[in-house]
């Protein structure tokens, strides 16, 4: 992984009498900034790239640490467990994911990189 030489923003990952949801369900970064995906409540829950561009791909999957499966991260199950994952030489542009277990209830999210 290329390690994060910006700003970390934490994303909430939130299953309540609400919804599932992210929270904040659209984040705009830097190239070189970290995200922080925080499980909250509702598990499992997980982060699921979608839909991203040939040229943007091998940067993406080389700063996911421990994926699951391609673009996707591991299943977090316990509150307060985190997913951590740097943006630095991600190409700008907007990044859709999903939360696998929670695609039914439109569990969805993008990271827009500038």
């Amino acid at each position: 992984m290329t390690p994060a030489t910006g700003k970390w923003h934490d994303v909430q990952m939130v299953g309540d009498e609400k919804g599932y949801r992210y929270e904040p369900v659209n984040l705009t970064v830097k190239v070189g900034d970290g995200v922080r995906w925080v499980m909250v409540s509702g598990a499992p829950h997980n982060v699921q790239f979608e839909n991203v561009a040939a040229d943007a791909k091998s940067q993406l999957m080389a700063n996911m640490p421990n994926q699951l499966t391609e673009l996707g991260s591991p299943i977090l199950l316990n509150a307060n467990e985190k997913y951590e994952m740097s943006f630095n030489g991600v190409k700008p542009g907007k990044y859709n994911y999903i939360c696998t277990p929670h695609l039914a209830n439109n569990m969805k999210g993008s990271i827009t990189v500038q």
